[in-house]
């Protein structure tokens, strides 16, 4: 019999901040806590899984026409100066696996509200490289608003508004707030604002090979590349499996994850045809989280 009590009360002795957490098998709810009212907030950087899934649907539809676009054929009126060499490499594929070629990352957090450039592309084009594109990952909130930035300007829609009737619509989720660069694109790689309830029809479509009740949403061979290991990363745990197209490998086996700041994650387990979403608002060790998952969830599955 599935329960959740011993998750509970292992996030409890840690002193973790949960939300809410639902698990589902099989397309059944087997169970879910919550801490709180089910209340929308920001992912964070869940978002980018939803970005993600964008680029799939526009190259389907062939507003992209391949991953190995070069970014500044986009926007070549961004441009202060002649492209040097790294940059002309710079590719979607590179953006989408957070291997700029930047030394540092260039639009976290707050760092994005304390910029005198206000054109958000603009600045992140015309910051120097350090390294050719597409050889180390980096993660920065950057490589996916450059993303959101081709996405929009292609489709000549807001993200949202792209989104509506391909995902959002079909999904349920009714009206959904994206935060937007001072120029009005969308974040896209953090500010959607969902509820744990609206993440799992999200995970359960990622489940289902991007299918949501029958219905076609995000093509199947481009989300098995999206959530396969594209590249290498240098982390511990969770954080070093490796990275698909904003989506983070896991630990434990076959998985794989959508994962925002302070604990918001949408867990996919393909082998146990299971997902477990959670919001959080946990500053100290969200790796704590996912350690209690794969410790009282998981092997239940």
């Amino acid at each position: 019999m599935f329960s959740l009590d011993g998750f509970v009360k292992c996030v409890q002795k840690k002193g973790l901040n949960l939300y809410a957490v639902i698990v589902t098998k099989d397309g059944e709810r087997l169970g879910e806590h919550h801490w709180r009212s089910d209340l929308r907030m920001n992912i964070h950087s869940l978002s980018k899984s939803f970005t993600s899934c964008a680029v799939g649907m526009a190259l389907e539809e062939g507003l992209i026409h391949s991953l190995d676009d070069r970014v500044i054929d986009y926007f070549p009126d961004k441009l202060d100066a002649e492209p040097g060499q790294w940059l002309r490499k710079m590719t979607i594929r590179c953006l989408l696996t957070m291997s700029s070629g930047h030394e540092k990352p260039l639009l976290m957090g707050n760092t994005r509200d304390e910029l005198e450039d206000t054109d958000w592309v603009h600045y992140f084009l015309n910051q120097p490289l350090c390294r050719e594109p597409g050889t180390l990952f980096l993660y920065d909130t950057g490589c996916t608003f450059l993303v959101s930035a081709i996405l929009e300007k292609q489709s000549g829609q807001h993200l949202v508004q792209y989104l509506k009737p391909r995902l959002f619509d079909p999904l349920g989720i009714r009206n959904p707030q994206w935060f937007t660069s001072p120029d009005g694109i969308a974040l896209g790689g953090g500010g959607l604002h969902l509820n744990c309830d609206e993440i799992t029809r999200f995970a359960q479509m990622l489940l289902d090979g991007g299918v949501y009740k029958g219905e076609r949403l995000v093509p199947e061979a481009y989300l098995k590349q999206a959530t396969a290991k594209q590249i290498d990363n240098a982390g511990q745990g969770d954080w070093g499996m490796g990275y698909g197209f904003q989506f983070w490998r896991c630990v434990w086996p076959g998985a794989y994850r959508g994962d925002g700041a302070y604990g918001q994650f949408a867990l996919i387990l393909p082998e146990q045809n299971a997902h477990i979403c959670i919001t959080s608002h946990e500053e100290r060790s969200i790796a704590d989280i996912l350690d209690s998952v794969w410790e009282e969830i998981a092997p239940q599955l």
